[in-house]
């Protein structure tokens, strides 16, 4: 018998070893809302003390990945985008902290990843080193909170929703959505590692496919793309995910649209298998359709116009190719399927019969289908493609220096729709967003993707990090330095100039700077030295009051999913930085991991963790423009961030733990703020919530208008309304004939069946929570409660009528713009504005208002208020579906 259980355990030994090979990986996706104040507070990115918000374009959300290994499910790694200009180290400290106190050790600093989109229109105030603070007269409490909760949300509901899931990794090249702003920079870096790559930005986007393992309905997209959201330029006033935030919401929209025809094409077809089968050569249009129907209703956008180029400038429109799935063969491998065709994934084959809809193969999406365009190696990628121009003349701006006859001021990037700068976030967006599809569709014919689910992290004292030389340093070695900013960061760059008499790429610096510089905090000697060439403006890393002004411990973080490896920086690596990092890890990777293997494919997860500027190649910070002057750690970085990153990667070849021999500090008691409170809201005539402008009852529109209205207001930090709206666009229905989303017909955008729950059934529940499908004469109380009130909605359109929100200021084409007649004012007015797209259907309509009011002892009354109902007509020409039209 001895022998027989031998035989037993040593094959249930191999089977366990097989089934945890095979198992692959539960996945989650989930989404918070982290919005936080939209008046009063700074906009984070420019540095522009007087850019302070005046209302919403579009709410700001975090987006959580949720990965964990089917055999081991305590074996987990989350991945969080958020739409923000950056991480926070503070925050990624207290979501932390938070997740530890309710789920124990299943989630740490190792394992959970927070990055921002680098959006330049997101509320500032939640860092904790006071020079990124300054602006916003230090730190904000609301903003911080509401980012903590809403990226916690995010993540509990990626906890909650975690499924056995199929993940398939897709990677391409997009152009047409970015262009250099430093290319004299770049231009630094040596020919001969120029020559290996054919732009002077990163192209490569990679995705995540993210399925329900039984029905085959996708759950996510996760994509990484390197391009700044700068579309909207530092004087926009209205807080907004940019174009990042198009894409996001254009993905998510396609997926509805996709998914409400695929339902539609399925509840039609009769004519059985031969029907289905030729549906299934029509999967692309399909998609493509979808794609551009959502485009229309979500963004307001032409999508082949949209990828065309503008014909002004260096736009030359949009450009996608797959790239080809690189693969080591072993030589008897090759020999033995020499002249045989590959043949198809049997996985892709099996889901094309299984897939819900009779074998169809078209794509179909589970309700509350999650998308993610992440930040990439960001530093020097601009997404104003129609290059830099002077304001005054409209020549081109000086290239070494981004000058207009010697100053800063006038040297501004043009976007593709330049000068309208939201129409041009809208187009970048809808770029990435269509590369993304694509992507998204071409991973089907991809194999699972499978292998160990890793993660390794370490805190870095980066203010004294030894640098050893190395053939990737060119023989460099040396220190990385204390922090400190050169001269030319006060230039700015052509997506936001500077001020004064400030030049990009100057390696002096004016005297009369260098003077002052010279009297507030002198660097040493030995500082001069370590950061030379840099001129210092601040030596930021001797100043500690009344706190650290910038970091000197950062994090850096490396996960791995099968092939895919994520790098996680802590700041803006400029291309040419990003490439030498991804090159050094795959080449790491590859040869721990032998030939026949697959080669590893790298991305760069931008602002990840811990925010620290900008981070360029050593020749690159010779030049001195703003990312060298902006790299706060000296011309040593990089070489100390691959260096670091390279021990990563060993103790994940390894299977060792690392060990930081640091700790970053946690700063929030010693916060300062000088934001002042809201005192009271008053108005001077009538009441809270009243139209005093705004379309004539009965007024018709037709699609392409604008429709707005302005209300008497109350200041909208009294109350974030988190998961809910400060407006919404509704449309009148017959109640006895309202369609119930089964019943109705398919449209596109949010007239389409699914569209609204594009952010999950649990958000959605949250935003009915704000009114959304609510009869007149109700209010939303400040907390969310309802209570009853007076109104201008109460008894619009007659008892046997119901409002339906279409639309609210989550979405692109509203718009929430608050202010103020005088600055120190308490009587405040909100404009409601509504774009109205092609596939509006005639009807009628209302703009719907919400917001709360403070009295002087304090307490705070929800109002509400309506503008008079006014018709949309049918579009002058019907809207034709633009099936094939989308150009490569």
């Amino acid at each position: 018998m001895a022998p027989f259980r031998e035989f037993l355990v040593g094959a249930l030994a191999v089977l366990l070893l097989a089934a945890r090979a095979s198992a692959g990986y539960l996945a989650g996706v989930g989404v918070g809302d982290i919005t936080g104040p939209v008046a009063d507070v700074n906009l984070m990115g420019y540095a522009m003390p007087l850019q302070t918000a005046q209302g919403l374009h579009t709410r700001l959300y975090a987006r959580a990945f949720l990965f964990a290994d089917a055999a081991d499910p305590g074996r987990r790694l989350v991945y969080v985008s958020m739409d923000a200009c950056m991480a926070s180290q503070l925050v990624t400290l207290r979501v932390v902290q938070r997740l530890q106190a309710e789920y124990g050790s299943l989630y740490s600093h190792e394992n959970v990843a927070i990055s921002g989109t680098h959006t330049h229109a997101s509320p500032a105030g939640f860092l904790q080193y006071l020079l990124y603070d300054i602006t916003s007269l230090g730190f904000v409490q609301a903003t911080f909170d509401a980012m903590v909760e809403g990226v916690l949300t995010a993540i509990r509901r990626a906890h909650a929703s975690l499924r056995p899931a199929s993940v398939r990794l897709a990677a391409g090249e997009l152009r047409g959505a970015s262009i250099n702003r430093s290319p004299t920079a770049y231009l630094a870096n040596p020919p001969e590692e120029r020559a290996m790559y054919d732009a002077d930005v990163d192209t490569s986007m990679a995705l995540l496919r993210l399925e329900d393992a039984g029905s085959g309905a996708g759950l996510g997209a996760l994509g990484w793309f390197a391009v700044h959201c700068t579309s909207l330029n530092n004087t926009n006033r209205l807080v907004s995910a940019d174009n990042k935030g198009a894409a996001q919401l254009l993905l998510e929209a396609w997926a509805a649209e996709a998914e409400a025809r695929a339902a539609a094409l399925e509840a039609g077809s009769e004519a059985g298998p031969q029907a289905a089968e030729a549906a299934g050569d029509e999967a692309a249009r399909v998609s493509a359709a979808a794609a551009a129907a959502a485009a229309t209703s979500a963004l307001g956008l032409d999508l082949p116009a949209a990828m065309a180029s503008s014909g002004g400038g260096k736009d030359r429109g949009f450009h996608f190719r797959l790239a080809k799935r690189p693969r080591e063969q072993p030589l008897a491998e090759a020999q033995a399927t020499a002249g045989k065709p590959r043949s198809r994934d049997r996985s892709a084959q099996a889901r094309q019969q299984q897939r819900r809809g009779g074998g169809r193969g078209l794509l179909r999406f589970e309700p509350g289908f999650v998308a993610a365009v992440a930040q990439a190696a960001v530093g020097d990628v601009s997404p104003n493609t129609g290059g830099a121009f002077c304001l005054d003349t409209g020549l081109p701006c000086d290239a070494a220096h981004s000058t207009c006859n010697g100053r800063n001021e006038l040297c501004h990037g043009r976007g593709p729709a330049w000068p309208d700068d939201r129409t041009s976030a809208a187009v970048i967006g809808a770029r990435q967003a269509e590369a993304a599809r694509r992507l998204y569709e071409a991973a089907e014919e991809q194999e699972l993707l499978s292998g160990p689910l890793d993660f390794r992290s370490a805190y870095l004292d980066l203010a004294n990090t030894s640098v050893r030389p190395s053939p990737r340093t060119g023989g460099r070695s040396g220190s990385t330095c204390p922090p400190a900013m050169g001269m030319s960061f006060a230039a700015g760059t052509t997506d936001g100039p500077g001020a004064f008499d400030f030049t990009q790429g100057d390696t002096q610096g004016p005297l009369l700077w260098r003077l002052v510089s010279a009297l507030v905090a002198p660097p040493s000697a030995a500082q001069r030295a370590c950061q030379a060439p840099k001129p210092i403006l601040l030596d930021t890393g001797q100043i500690t009051v009344p706190y650290l002004w910038q970091p000197r411990v950062t994090q850096v973080s490396l996960l791995r999913l099968g092939r895919l490896l994520v790098a996680c920086v802590p700041g803006e690596f400029s291309t040419m930085a990003g490439r030498r990092l991804k090159r050094a890890l795959a080449e790491r990777f590859a040869a721990a991991w032998g030939a026949g293997a697959e080669r590893p494919l790298v991305v760069i997860s931008g602002l990840t963790g811990t925010y620290s500027s900008y981070i360029t190649t050593w020749e690159e910070y010779q030049v001195q423009r703003y990312e060298g002057a902006s790299t706060i750690f000296g011309p040593l970085t990089l070489d100390a961030y691959i260096q670091e990153f390279l021990a990563l990667a060993d103790a994940m070849i390894e299977g060792r733990p690392v060990v930081s021999a640091v700790q970053p500090p946690d700063l929030e008691d010693k916060q300062l703020s000088f934001l002042a409170p809201v005192v009271v809201d008053w108005v001077s005539t009538g009441a809270f919530g009243d139209a005093i402008q705004g379309p004539a009852e009965g007024a018709t529109f037709r699609p392409g208008e604008t429709v707005s209205a302005t209300f008497r207001a109350a200041n909208p930090r009294n109350n974030l309304r988190t998961n809910g709206t400060f407006m919404a666009v509704e449309r009148l229905e017959d109640a006895a004939a309202t369609p119930t989303p089964e019943r109705e017909s398919t449209a596109a955008g949010a007239f389409g069946p699914g569209a609204r729950s594009a952010l999950g059934s649990a958000q959605a529940a949250a935003r009915g929570a704000v009114g959304a499908r609510l009869g007149g004469g109700k209010v939303v109380g400040a907390e969310g409660a309802l209570v009853r009130g007076t109104s201008a909605c109460n008894g619009q359109g007659g008892d046997a009528a119901e409002w339906h929100v279409v639309y609210d200021d989550r979405d692109w084409i509203t718009r929430f713009h608050w202010f103020r007649h005088a600055k120190l004012s308490p009587e405040s007015f909100a404009t409601l504005s509504w774009d109205i797209p092609a596939p509006a259907p005639a009807g009628t309509y209302r703009l719907r208002y919400w917001g709360d009011a403070k009295s002087l002892a304090g307490s705070i009354t929800a109002f509400e208020g309506c503008s008079a109902p006014f018709r949309v007509a049918e579009a002058a020409v019907a809207d034709k579906e633009k099936e094939g039209a989308l150009g490569e």
